[in-house]
């Protein structure tokens, strides 16, 4: 498939076309065994807006570049959705598992210096990744939802938040450079590149929901934010 992707489409056909929508469904409350039902049946089903939908998976399609819906047209409060479940997915089961993984294939030798530096290093990304989503958890998303309320706090605006809103990804280039350039001989190689396989893996998933957020989500905040305005004159 070469074109955006259409409400009429059967998800189980975008999956195939794209795996890595498999995120996005999960993201979105969905689960697997939908059979033929396609996007807006299935968004229905599980009370997911079809244009929000449409949106994000489509910004995947063309490779983080172009937002294809209007931004007008999309739920805010939809987006707010996937993006806390974003944070859930990347605090709760992606840093954890991989640091479990890390330790085992380290565990030979934990006291090793290069060992020691490894997993200082995996902490401390871990310890501002999870400070970054807890500020946006805490303080972005219930000001954007005081906005979907009809009510503009005087202390924050998305303007502010947006020239501040950066990358995560310093820290985790640190990180892989130590490995691939310093990792100590380990029990099983293949188990390491494995973890560092998965921590490429998960580097692309941050860019990419970073790039949501810059592309599609602040935007449409602002843009809640002049409607408000404008209605109060």
């Amino acid at each position: 498939m070469t074109d955006d992707y259409q409400a009429n489409d059967r998800l189980a056909d975008l999956i195939e076309d794209n795996y890595r929508l498999l995120q996005v469904i999960s993201r979105f409350g969905m689960s697997l065994g939908f059979g033929d039902k396609t996007v807006d049946e299935v968004c229905r089903l599980y009370g997911v807006d079809t244009i929000t939908f449409l949106a994000i998976i489509n910004f995947m399609h063309s490779g983080y570049t172009q937002v294809a819906e209007d931004l007008n047209n999309l739920s805010v409060a939809a987006l707010i959705d996937y993006l806390r479940q974003s944070h859930v997915y990347f605090l709760d089961y992606v840093f954890p598992r991989l640091r479990r993984d890390l330790r085992i294939v380290l565990s030979g030798k934990p006291e090793n210096p290069i060992n020691m530096l490894i997993m200082r290093e995996f902490d401390n990304y871990s310890a501002e990744l999870n400070k970054h989503m807890k500020y946006e958890d805490e303080n972005l998303f219930p000001y954007v939802e005081q906005l979907l309320d009809g009510h503009i706090a005087t202390d924050f605006e998305i303007s502010t938040f947006s020239k501040h809103h950066h990358s995560m990804d310093s820290k985790l280039r640190e990180l892989k450079r130590i490995l691939v350039k310093y990792s100590p001989k380990v029990t099983s190689r293949n188990e390491l590149n494995a973890v560092l396989y998965q921590i490429y893996g998960c580097e692309d998933e941050l860019d990419a929901h970073c790039k949501a957020e810059d592309y599609i989500f602040v935007p449409a905040v602002y843009n809640l934010e002049e409607k408000l305005r404008n209605a109060n004159g």
